[in-house]
């Protein structure tokens, strides 16, 4: 964060002071008192499951110079002295979690960065914004949001981890609900602008594969005036609703109306190999034509930003991919593709395309349930594991109530299928149930909690029990 006193700050939120302190620089902000840094400003945010205010005491014994609470927190905090132990004093607002976002745009005025990226999309958002900056880093110095920091609380988080002088920032911009990228886009203003795919995502609150579109392209309203937008070009509906995008836009994709066309993968290892537009090379260590794509967008921010699109390429060669996204484990003589993080139909049909380019004795999918489909979540499942047959999966087991219906599609599709109710219905039968030679990947919504089972397959062929 970029040095401000702690009145620039209560102005910027439109505070008030609940008590006045030594106007000396805070230097940095916090919302969780078990990471919080001596000089920072505290953040107590009200969550479903925490009240920030519950931890005031926590955040000045680690050393938080100042803090920033709710009405009702001002009068607990005067009550019980915890404003004493501020010494930049303590500010109230009407709702501190969108103060953070105020304070989040009045930093981004601030700072000198050069470049701020925003990256949406139904997947890919990690993986793309952990390409760009392996890339960026080599050549530049900046930051992006920590892990999927993607929301109104993550987003000016990011932007407050903005140092003086940094050439660029990168914000994963996520939504659930109609209104969301709109709002964080306005936050971020974005210099550049990348949408990564559209897929049936979320649609409990957003309804049709045409709105998750609409959402997305809501992103590029809010891109500053000279920016360019990079937008996946293989969908109808986020065709349709870019149109109105009256600035410069680069599409990369499979089809021929984009500039950035992906031409002849193929899977290698654990890696892959393909070309952008018959010319240019690429090698990635990370496997599945969604990765090539999520490289091709990096790719082309990087030669927005001045570097030689060659060097950026050569710059991906040893990216190691994301945590619990495709994640290779090996375990004995079982291989292991933890893809736990989350799931939609789109990305379950990304993991079955790595699955079957794997090498292995038996290729077997374990695919739980994917929440937030809305009220034709049961035939979205049922349509995954149908379209699972046409894989070369050759075991398909499904866990959980709508879990149950992709190994249902997979079964009407010839695939040698199973089900289980729960993670851990299926954790004390799976060591049985797989072989030697096994590649297993694991896949299910982040509810579900489907990285457990990735533990009890690792720790079973890591270390065998003795008979």
């Amino acid at each position: 964060m970029i040095p401000m006193t702690m009145d620039e700050v209560r102005r910027a939120v439109q505070g008030r002071w609940c008590s006045e302190g030594v106007d000396v620089m805070v230097e940095g902000v916090s919302i969780d008192s078990r990471t919080a840094k001596p000089g920072d400003l505290f953040v107590a945010i009200r969550g479903e499951n925490f009240d920030g205010h519950n931890f005031l005491d926590a955040a000045a014994r680690a050393g938080c110079i100042a803090a920033m609470v709710d009405i009702d927190g001002c009068q607990i905090g005067l009550a019980d002295e915890s404003d004493k132990k501020f010494g930049a004093g303590m500010i109230s607002v009407d709702n501190t979690l969108k103060a953070l976002g105020a304070l989040a745009v009045e930093h981004r005025k601030r700072a000198s960065v050069t470049t701020v990226i925003g990256i949406t999309g139904s997947n890919g958002k990690t993986t793309t914004k952990r390409m760009l900056d392996h890339i960026l880093r080599r050549h530049f110095t900046g930051s992006a949001s920590p892990k999927s920091f993607n929301n109104d609380i993550g987003v000016p988080l990011t932007l407050l981890g903005v140092k003086r002088n940094d050439d660029y920032v990168i914000c994963e911009i996520g939504t659930n609900a109609p209104g969301e990228i709109r709002h964080l886009g306005r936050m971020t203003h974005p210099d550049i602008g990348v949408i990564t795919s559209v897929g049936p995502t979320h649609l409990e609150k957003l309804g049709s594969l045409e709105k998750v579109a609409i959402e997305k392209a809501s992103l590029l309203s809010m891109l500053t005036d000279d920016a360019l937008a990079i937008v996946w070009g293989d969908s109808d509906e986020l065709n349709y609703a870019s149109m109105a995008y009256d600035g410069r836009m680069v599409k990369f994709g499979r089809s021929d109306q984009c500039q950035l066309r992906l031409s002849d993968y193929r899977p290698v290892g654990r890696g892959c190999r393909f070309e952008i537009n018959n010319r240019l090379n690429v090698e990635l260590s990370v496997t599945g034509s969604h990765n090539a794509l999520n490289a091709m967008a990096a790719i082309a921010v990087a030669q927005r930003m001045g570097i030689d699109p060659v060097e950026a390429a050569a710059d991906l060669a040893d990216f190691a991919g994301v945590e619990m996204r495709q994640e290779w484990i090996q375990a004995g003589t079982i291989s292991i593709i933890n893809d736990a993080y989350n799931a939609n139909p789109s990305s379950l049909a990304a993991a079955g395309e790595v699955l079957s380019d794997t090498e292995a004795t038996r290729r077997v999918l374990i695919a739980g349930d994917m929440r937030e489909l809305g009220q034709d979540a049961e035939q979205f499942h049922l349509q995954a594991g149908q379209q699972l047959a046409r894989s070369k999966v050759n075991l398909l087991i499904g866990v959980g109530p709508l879990g149950r219906y992709i190994a249902r599609g997979g079964s009407e599709g010839g695939l040698e299928t199973m089900s289980f109710d729960s993670v851990e219905d299926i954790s004390s039968e799976i060591l049985k149930l797989l072989q030697p030679g096994d590649a297993v990947l694991v896949k299910g919504s982040r509810s579900m909690g489907m990285e457990r089972l990735v533990e009890t397959i690792r720790n079973g062929f890591e270390n065998p029990r003795k008979e």
